[in-house]
């Protein structure tokens, strides 16, 4: 039996997101978290497919659109195509996270890693998400809608980079 051989991702790996219309997107792995899981931006940057490989150092200097964790199902299949691998600065894209604030008393705030933990502020607790991982199509979807190709889904916005609280902010590293 011919076993289809996957290429393994790594931390900077930047990939073209065909939005099936000739246009591609461009994303970055900024961290591996677990085994299959990856924290992936989404950079506001939409170029014609054949373009896009000679656009990456204009893509990495264009801002984040959307910043998740998500799963490595469509790189498996190829969807999700590997264009290069380019440094990248975990300290800049990172979060922080809250758990456990069903009661203001426990709820913490923790590093990307969960590694580190303090309690929360009232302002964290506000404001910090819980750890959350998409789909990878969930993230194709919205890039699409994005681009005008599908109707925006109101929990597209959960994936919208925005201000992003980075753990290195929270625990100075």
């Amino acid at each position: 039996m011919n076993k289809q051989k996957w290429p393994s991702l790594k931390d900077g790996d930047v990939f073209k997101i065909p939005l099936g219309d000739g246009r591609a997107a461009v994303g970055q792995v900024v961290s591996t978290y677990f085994s299959g899981t990856y924290y992936v931006l989404i950079f506001d940057f939409i170029a014609a497919e054949e373009e896009v490989p000679s656009l990456v150092s204009e893509v990495l200097e264009s801002e984040p659109l959307f910043a998740g964790l998500t799963f490595d199902a469509l790189f498996r299949p190829g969807r999700w195509q590997m264009l290069e691998n380019r440094p990248v600065d975990g300290r800049k894209f990172l979060p922080a996270y809250k758990i456990g604030g069903h009661t203001p008393a426990r709820c913490m705030v923790v590093d990307f890693w969960g590694t580190r933990r303090r309690p929360a502020t009232d302002l964290e607790r506000e404001t910090l998400p819980f750890r959350d991982t998409f789909s990878s199509a969930i993230f194709d979807n919205a890039i699409r809608a994005h681009a005008g190709l599908e109707p925006w889904a109101e929990y597209y916005d959960e994936l919208r980079a925005g201000d992003i609280v980075t753990s290195a902010e929270l625990f100075g590293d």
